[in-house]
Parts: C-alpha cells; sequence; structure tokens
C-alpha cells in the first residue's frame, strides 16, 4: 500500500501575524513556481481572467473565467495556466481566512449551519461554483478593495462581505426558482455586460435564451427587481461613475463610452439616478488611477 504523500502546508502567519485580522486578499498571476500544497487556514478562489488548471485534491480541473472554489484546511491544490507563453495568463482572486472567522460569523448569525457546512469541503474535500451575474467577481472584487483601501470599519466591512460570499454560494448549491431564473438569464446578463456601449434591444435579448418579450420581461423583473430598462441605464450610470472617479476624460466622452449618444438625456438621466451633475460628482471625489487597485 503506497504511503499518503506529504505536501508543503502554507501557514497564515506568512499573510497576518497574530495582532492583525486574520483575512487576507490578493489577486494573483498563477505561474508554475508554486509546487502542490496545502495550508492551516480557508481559502476562496475566484479565476478572474484567463484558463488554466486547478488539481485540486484527486481531481484535475479545467478553470476558466467565473469559477470559484472553496478550499478548507487539508486540502491539496495548486493553479497551473495552460502554458507560459504571453497571452495565456491565469488571474485568481483568493481570500484566505483563518477558521476563527467562521466561529464568529456563527456567533453573529446562528442557526446558519448550512452557510458555513460548505467550508469543510463534504467529500470531495472542496466545493466549486459558476458565477452568476458576475456576483461573486463582484464580492471578490469588494473584498480586495476593502482589504487594500483598510478604511475605517475595515474589518466589519471584510466580515460582512464574507458572509455574503458564503450566502451566495448556499443559494448558489441549493438551487431554487431565483436561482434557477438567474441562470436561465445568463446569457442575457453577460450580452449587457459586454455590450452596454451599444443599442439593445429586447428582440435580441429574447432571442439569446429563446424566450418571448414578455415572457423575458417578466422573468428578469422577478430576477432583479428591476425592468430590462432600468437595468441597462444602472449599468450606465454606474460605468459613468467609474470613470469619472478613475480618469480624467471629458464629460462628454465619457457619456460616448457609457453608451449615450444624446447629452441632454445623458445629464438628465445621471441627476435623476445620482442626484447630482457629472461635473458636480467628478468634483465631490478624488480621481484615483484603476491601477492603484488592479496590479
Amino acid at each position: 500500500m503506497k504511503e499518503p504523500r506529504s505536501h508543503p502546508v502554507l501557514q497564515g502567519n506568512i499573510y497576518w501575524n497574530e495582532d492583525q485580522f486574520p483575512l487576507h486578499v490578493n489577486r494573483e498571476k498563477e505561474a508554475f513556481s508554486l509546487p502542490l500544497h496545502c495550508h492551516d487556514f480557508v481559502e476562496i478562489n475566484f479565476v478572474a481572467e484567463g484558463r488554466g488548471m486547478h488539481y485540486i485534491a484527486e481531481d484535475s480541473l479545467e478553470v476558466k473565467r467565473g469559477d470559484l472554489f472553496i478550499i478548507p484546511t487539508g486540502t491539496a491544490h495548486v493553479y497551473r495556466p495552460l502554458t507560459e507563453r504571453n497571452g495565456n495568463e491565469l488571474i485568481v482572486y483568493n481570500c484566505l481566512f483563518a477558521p476563527e472567522l467562521i466561529e464568529r460569523l456563527r456567533i453573529a448569525f446562528p442557526a446558519q449551519d448550512e452557510v458555513f457546512s460548505q467550508t469543510t469541503g463534504g467529500e470531495r474535500g472542496y466545493a466549486s461554483f459558476s458565477d452568476r451575474n458576475d456576483e461573486y467577481r463582484t464580492l471578490m472584487q469588494n473584498l480586495y478593495r476593502e482589504h487594500v483601501l483598510r478604511l475605517p470599519g475595515t474589518e466589519a466591512a471584510l466580515l460582512s462581505l464574507l458572509m455574503q460570499l458564503l450566502i451566495s454560494m448556499h443559494r448558489n448549491d441549493k438551487g431554487g426558482e431565483e436561482s434557477l431564473s438567474l441562470r436561465q438569464l445568463s446569457p442575457v446578463f453577460e450580452h449587457i455586460a459586454v455590450h452596454y456601449q451599444e443599442p439593445i434591444t429586447l428582440r435580441t435579448l429574447a432571442g439569446l435564451v429563446s424566450l418571448s418579450i414578455p415572457y423575458l420581461q417578466r422573468l428578469f423583473k422577478r430576477a432583479t427587481g428591476q425592468t430590462i430598462v432600468e437595468y441597462i441605464q444602472n449599468l450606465r450610470i454606474e460605468k459613468s461613475c467609474e470613470l469619472l472617479r478613475h480618469t480624467e476624460f471629458q464629460v462628454q466622452e465619457i457619456a460616448y463610452l457609457s453608451g449615450y449618444r444624446d447629452m441632454k438625456f445623458f445629464h438628465r438621466l445621471f441627476k435623476k439616478k445620482t442626484g447630482t451633475s457629472p461635473h458636480q460628482y467628478r468634483q465631490s471625489v478624488l480621481i484615483q488611477p484603476l491601477n492603484n487597485l488592479y496590479p
């Protein structure tokens, strides 16, 4: 009988010491240098860009943008890009935290054992999920930003975001009508996310999921609480706010990049959604280069 292989164990104290909050978030380009390893902390990985392989427990999995894993203590794993050539990068967000944080969350949110049980990995030794409507991406980006910026209340914010992520994964795993609606509408969300700068018709969206336009509208409203038009408008205004915060483009350029050609309509809608004009919004925030948050 073969002896079980032992693997290097990464220690949490590499990322935090006894006096620090035991949670760390990074965004890494995976390479071939890190060996197959396990760790004494729980880890949540999210594939942000590219494709590659994830060797985990007894499995070899091809992974792509939007794949997410919970890896408990003691489970061996490692990521590998498909090749070392430029243009074939595999970028992964990693949220590492001490098991004691789960106990803190159990105290704060009692009677939620099903939500926390997924951090043990179950029979496979890990849990895996696929993103819906960029929900995991948004939560992982927010965790990363919160960890990097270290604003007042960071620890509470990080715990809150971690709990939101665990609940989202639990709901995904458990299923239900709402989850089914979101999964069925995934091509619609993806199309809007990619083409929000362009004219988008209901006929195009309905064709993506082979639904009638009225049924698509009802399903979308039930799943998001918004009409399709409201959802697209909110996304475009969100993108314009991001450009106002992080670039020095002129407002007219920003309107164009956000999908608007009619400046009067853009100004009117922006003020309706934000309560202020684009110029006033820009004056109220500091321009923060995106590179500061996305190394």
